[in-house]
């Protein structure tokens, strides 16, 4: 029966706040009615704490979330999974090795004098948490509103909150959306979430390259007809 009705069990934690574990169950399954998760730390066999799971928001699976008193490397939990009150097995989860962080917060952007867009954002984890200060990289993600498919990604480094999108690498007149995420190299087991978007928008602002792109052409095609205009006029 457990493994009819339990599949991909699998935990994370913001290493901050909470440690979410969730498993895949058959459509329709009341999760609260048919399961409980036991868990204690590893080191103390006793008190077990109970965990009773929800739904998930696809109703497909079902989540618990276990609210540990503090976080350090050496932390580890036993958790033990009851459906319709027989234990179906044991799991151990080492919350350092699961994180997931959260996403980086209060995403802005504002275009710079040189015609350019610097987007930047904060950490989401000040003192005293766990990853406050810790190494961490980035990635940005933005893309033509008209065109998701379209994305660029480009990778920042660590301890950088900003990054700067070159107008060479937009294309005027179009809507853009940017995002971030991010990870912690020493608890690289999962990549945060993106972040809340932003939005902003490249104009046809002309430019010195823009007049000299216009230029040439004009200026060679007016030679042209100056000098048939001549032709003519010297012949006759």
């Amino acid at each position: 029966m457990a493994a009819g009705h339990v599949q991909e069990f699998a935990c994370f934690t913001d290493y901050e706040k909470e440690l979410f574990c969730h498993w895949k169950v058959p459509v329709q399954m009341n999760c609260s009615k048919k399961f409980l998760l036991y868990y204690r730390r590893e080191t103390f066999p006793v008190p077990n704490h109970v965990c009773v799971p929800e739904n998930g928001k696809d109703s497909l699976r079902c989540t618990c979330t276990i609210c540990p008193d503090y976080f350090v490397s050496g932390l580890t939990y036993r958790l033990a999974l009851q459906f319709n009150g027989t234990d179906m097995w044991n799991y151990s989860v080492t919350p350092a090795l699961v994180v997931k962080p959260r996403a980086p917060k209060n995403l802005a952007i504002e275009k710079a004098e040189n015609g350019n867009f610097n987007l930047s954002w904060e950490e989401s984890y000040a003192p005293p948490s766990m990853l406050s200060g810790q190494p961490v990289i980035y990635e940005v993600k933005y893309w033509r509103k008209q065109h998701p498919t379209e994305v660029s990604v480009k990778a920042i480094n660590y301890q950088a909150k900003s990054f700067e999108i070159t107008a060479s690498s937009l294309r005027r007149g179009y809507d853009y959306i940017a995002t971030v995420r991010c990870n912690y190299t020493d608890y690289p087991a999962y990549w945060s979430e993106w972040s809340e978007k932003v939005e902003f928008h490249y104009d046809y602002q002309v430019t010195a390259e823009d007049i000299l792109q216009m230029a040439v052409p004009v200026s060679c095609v007016l030679i042209m007809a100056v000098s048939v205009i001549c032709y003519f006029c010297f012949t006759k």
